[in-house]
């Protein structure tokens, strides 16, 4: 666990903590590594970036570096940016179960196994 992660936690509102502890935990309890980049919590698999989570004023985005691949598994996957990003806006915690998480988590973890790291494949 990153001590920068912990800070960006409790700097954030309680429902966005919320968010942040049960995506943490379901990133950890998948087998992944967790870091601090561009400003916001990422957690990645031996093959390369997974997801993210960044909050904003009145909202997070939780996002997937594969999940323009993955909207069948969650029509809230919003395709944007490169990588083959996708994010589904978060106003409430509860938006999303655990198993929910953790299912999207497992599922872009395995199309990196797949397919490589998302960060240094070609466009």
């Amino acid at each position: 666990m990153s001590d920068k992660v912990d800070a960006y936690l409790a700097a954030l509102p309680d429902w966005q903590a919320a968010a942040l502890r049960t995506v943490r935990a379901e990133a950890q309890a998948a087998g992944l590594s967790e870091d601090f980049k561009w400003g916001h919590p990422m957690w990645s698999s031996a093959d390369g970036a997974v997801c993210l989570l960044k909050g904003f004023k009145t909202h997070m985005n939780l996002g997937f570096w594969r999940g323009a691949q993955m909207t069948d598994l969650d029509a809230r996957l919003t395709p944007s940016g490169g990588f083959h990003m996708a994010t589904i806006k978060l106003t409430d915690p509860v938006e999303l179960t655990a198993g929910q998480i953790r299912g999207l988590i497992e599922a872009a973890a395995a199309l990196n196994t797949q397919h490589g790291d998302p960060m240094k494949a070609k466009a």
